[in-house]
């Protein structure tokens, strides 16, 4: 059994084709999905259900499959230390960059609080992150807690959603009648339901 926690810091993208890449994201994603949970203040757990991988090499050397799609390549950012999370307009993602070779994270599209699975990204932010002081008392206490689990738990393997595909030079495709054209590559996992 692999912790999420040891599979992100393993992790290194560089040489590796789509395929390679989408057997190392499914298995991060079933560490993730299958292998632990958020703790959010002591006061209530949130279980992942789905989630969907972006990674962008910055280094044409190490690797040449881009995802124009990320949020933050080509914006002179700091990489983000491993295992960090970075929220953004789509909701909350699960960072696992190499400084000057790539960016690469996991997005958690659909997650559990209770009985209530919650299928909105965006909701995550606030579930995370919007009941831990900061103020007033100690800070945020968000921690990550490992399960055990069956490494052949089952997972569905499917293209992310709305994400389009890009040329390799970054400008988005359209078809013939102008309309968008997405990314099949099956980076989205998700728990059966």
């Amino acid at each position: 059994m692999n912790k999420l926690s040891t599979l992100l810091s393993e992790f290194d993208g560089r040489g590796l084709c789509e395929g390679q890449l989408t057997e190392k994201f499914e298995e991060i994603a079933r560490a993730a999905i299958y292998g632990g949970h958020f703790c959010v203040n002591d006061d209530f757990c949130i279980y992942i259900h789905e989630v969907e991988f972006y990674f962008h090499s910055e280094n044409e050397s190490e690797s040449t499959i881009h995802d124009w799609a990320m949020y933050h390549i080509g914006k002179n950012l700091d990489y983000f230390p491993i295992g960090s999370l970075h929220p953004h307009r789509c909701g909350i993602d699960v960072t696992f960059e190499k400084k000057d070779s790539y960016r690469a994270s996991f997005l958690i599209r659909k997650y559990q609080i209770g009985k209530e699975v919650i299928t909105t990204p965006s909701y995550l932010r606030e579930d995370l992150i919007g009941y831990t002081g900061c103020i007033l008392d100690d800070g945020p206490r968000i921690s990550w807690r490992d399960n055990d689990y069956d490494e052949s738990m089952v997972l569905l393997k499917s293209p992310r959603i709305n994400v389009r595909a890009y040329d390799a030079i970054g400008n988005p495709l359209s078809d013939e009648h102008k309309r968008n054209v997405y990314d099949l590559r099956p980076w989205r996992f998700s728990k059966p339901e």
